[in-house]
């Protein structure tokens, strides 16, 4: 008999056992549907939804929200209700093993006396449909599906209740949690509704630092809250080696490798910058930026590009070699077009590409002129260039001409010149620049010389000078004879007077200054200028008739009349049609004389013309 009684309780033992374990594997550490009424037999309408805590602790159901999908749906559905706190800084709670309870407006009509803790609008189905609760991040904490045509509950629809059942989650026997296997046949089963519902337990917690995480429902120790309720923590001074408390770190400082606030120097570069780096340079606003070597050439140069080379003004300039403006010829005899040239010299040592060169023309508004590709100029070398190879205008008035180079440097320049005569060049003689008539392009410079071979003097018969006078035979005029109480003083040794100013003169300094002579050339002693000299076995040209030679200047001159002066003036003689020829004569040498001027400053008239139209358009 004790043998069967203990294995009786055994069994019983086993079995409460393995129930109890069941059980315990279904129960659910959150909120659970644990009631739902589709309607009753007084109003389709006479809805609610039950929620049930089944945690050991209080849970959070701040914004958790229930939703109503239909049977043929698989989605969350439409929003039936939430609970909401009345601001941020709250946050509500349902405790552990109590309800939630949530009803439709029309029962919450029908009954007014039935309180709850949410109102929804009625619409859920009789016959087959679903209910969500989700949390706050829309993730869903439990389902409920029920008839034959749902789509989606969990694992497997629950029966629908008639209108005198509701749906009920079954009871775990002995604890007071509700079975929740995620499963809604097995969880769920047809009750009829209990005669009380609770509501009411939901409780807030106000959370007094929302900038703090977590809930905080003190404020924390030696916190204060500001206006916006935040609760600040005790001033920490970031910068122990400045004065005073420095609750942020200072504008302009960083931090050192000791924690030190140190000025940074380079906001605009990440960490701390005491001086600033090698390489960088402070721009307007106080930021670190590459030091720009050429400020003159686009872009930023952390280098000087090469063939430059920097000025004393900061800026890059190209490092070429100098050319020196040689010669010029503005006013060649006859037609200037393809006569005109300029011409440069190379004192260097080596050759010079004259690609980064430019000839600059002119005083007011000059023009800038390249030279033809490929030229270049040898070592000690000349080279000319005349308006057929480069379409410059030399004007035959007043000019000048200057070589630049392509970044606008000036290399060289000459003096203007101003109104040369015809095949005058304007050169560049013993560091002088001077008139020369001779012209010499593509090679070196000479002086000007007299050409004497074959020149006819005409003598004039010239009125007798005053007993007291002489002729100047440089200027040909009358001059007082010089008396003896008004003696020159002699000059020093070494000296000559000049007969010029008549002047005491150094002949070792004239003979110093004076240029040499060409080969084929001598000095004039009475100009003291160079001129071709004639050849031993040459002959002078017989003088026309009615001239004879000079013997003092070896030049034809006229014979000058022995005739007697007359007692009386000479009578003219009319000859009418001697006379027309003569004015005829004299009227086409000016015409002529005026059509070449004309030519000649073709350029300067046009502008003057410009200038007057100008004047009287205005």
């Amino acid at each position: 008999m004790h043998k069967r009684i203990v294995v009786a309780m055994l069994i019983v033992s086993s079995v409460l056992c393995g129930l109890s374990v069941k059980n315990a594997s279904a129960v659910s550490s959150s909120l659970v549907l644990s009631q739902i009424q589709l309607g009753n037999a007084v109003s389709a309408s006479n809805e609610f939804i039950e929620v049930y805590n089944n945690a050991s602790t209080d849970t959070e159901v701040t914004n958790w929200c229930l939703y109503y999908a239909s049977a043929s749906s698989t989605q969350i559905g439409s929003k039936l209700g939430c609970f909401v706190p009345e601001n941020d800084s709250l946050h509500l709670y349902l405790p552990t093993h109590t309800y939630a309870f949530a009803i439709s407006t029309i029962l919450a009509t029908n009954i007014p006396s039935l309180g709850s803790d949410l109102k929804f609008a009625a619409t859920l189905s009789g016959t087959a449909g679903h209910v969500r609760l989700l949390d706050n991040n829309n993730i869903e904490i439990d389902k409920v599906g029920w008839g034959t045509t749902a789509a989606s509950p969990e694992t497997l629809f629950t029966p629908t209740a008639p209108v005198e059942k509701v749906l009920s989650r079954k009871v775990i026997p002995l604890v007071s949690t509700l079975q929740d296997t995620d499963n809604n046949s097995l969880d769920f089963e047809l009750l009829a509704p209990r005669s009380t519902y609770s509501y009411g337990s939901i409780y807030e917690v106000q959370d007094l630092c929302k900038n703090i995480a977590g809930i905080q429902t003190s404020i924390p120790a030696e916190y204060s809250v500001d206006v916006d309720d935040n609760c600040m923590p005790p001033p920490i001074d970031v910068c122990t080696n400045i004065d005073g408390l420095q609750i942020t770190l200072p504008t302009g400082y960083e931090h050192d490798e000791d924690g030190l606030c140190q000025p940074d120097v380079c906001s605009n570069i990440e960490g701390l910058q005491m001086t600033i780096p090698t390489g960088k340079e402070l721009d307007a606003v106080g930021n670190c930026v590459d030091h720009d070597y050429c400020p003159n050439i686009s872009a930023i140069q952390i280098t000087i590009p090469e063939g430059y080379h920097t000025s004393d003004q900061g800026v890059c300039l190209l490092s070429i070699l100098p050319i020196k403006i040689n010669e010029i010829l503005a006013n060649a005899a006859g037609s200037d077009n393809g006569n005109e040239f300029i011409e440069l010299y190379n004192p260097n040592d080596t050759f010079v590409d004259l690609s980064v060169y430019q000839l600059k023309i002119g005083i007011n508004a000059p023009k800038f002129y390249s030279f033809p590709a490929g030229s270049t100029v040898e070592p000690h070398g000349y080279i000319s260039f005349s308006d057929d190879d480069i379409p410059f205008t030399l004007v035959n008035s007043t000019s000048q001409v200057s070589l630049v180079s392509s970044d606008n440097q000036l290399i060289d320049e000459s003096p203007a010149y101003s109104n040369p005569a015809d095949d005058m060049a304007w050169a560049l003689i013993n560091g002088i620049w001077q008139y020369t008539n001779q012209p010499t392009p593509g090679s070196s410079n000479i002086v000007s010389v007299d050409i004497l071979d074959n020149v006819e003097e005409v003598v004039v018969g010239l009125q007798p000078c005053a007993p007291n006078q002489y002729r100047n035979p440089e200027t040909n005029r009358c001059r007082l004879l010089v008396t003896v109480g008004s003696a020159l003083v002699p000059c020093q040794d070494g000296q000559y007077r000049s007969e010029t100013t008549n002047r005491c003169r150094s002949i070792a300094s004239d003979a110093a200054t004076l240029t040499l002579c060409n080969p084929n050339q001598e000095r004039n002693p009475e100009t003291n200028r160079c001129r071709l000299v004639a050849s031993s076995n040459s002959e002078p040209t017989p003088c026309k008739e009615g001239q004879e030679r000079n013997p003092d200047t070896n030049r034809c001159r006229n014979v000058v009349s022995s005739v007697p002066t007359a007692a009386f003036a000479v009578e003219p003689i009319s000859d009418s049609s001697s006379g027309l020829i003569g004015w005829l004569a004299v009227g086409g040498v000016c015409l002529v004389a005026l059509l070449y001027a004309g030519w000649e400053w073709r350029e300067e008239l046009l502008q003057l013309v410009r200038r007057l139209g100008a004047f009287f358009h205005w």
